[in-house]
């Protein structure tokens, strides 16, 4: 807060770099990210982000990154987006029928049966 707090933006921009750097792992990325909140930390928030992204299942599966987003569940929301854009867009296909009665035809144009009666008995 120090930083923060006397507008020491360079002491601040230091302690990131150093962090990101050095100290940033499959185990201590949980809690440095959820200090950025805390630490308006931007440049390392987004340097978590990204070692997450690139670490997804190392770090998810991981019970301190568990603990520390039950702390701060809205820091969750910034991940998933993260997460939500490596996943690459596809097409939503619709169903199409196979002819206008609702039934199925064989590859030969024949009826198939269904096996749910027509009626009631």
């Amino acid at each position: 807060h120090l930083a923060d707090l006397w507008l020491l933006r360079d002491l601040k921009r230091l302690v990131e770099h150093e962090l990101i750097r050095s100290h940033m792992d499959v185990k201590t990325v949980a809690r440095m990210y959820c200090v950025t909140d805390d630490f308006h930390a931007r440049r390392l928030a987004t340097a978590c982000i990204d070692y997450i992204m690139d670490n997804i299942r190392e770090v998810t599966g991981n019970v301190s990154f568990q603990e520390e987003m039950r702390n701060y569940p809205h820091l969750c929301i910034p991940v998933l987006k993260a997460a939500a854009d490596l996943i690459p867009e596809q097409p939503m296909h619709k169903k199409q029928r196979t002819n206008d009665h609702g039934g199925s035809t064989t590859p030969g144009g024949g009826a198939v049966s269904s096996p749910v009666p027509d009626s009631d008995l």
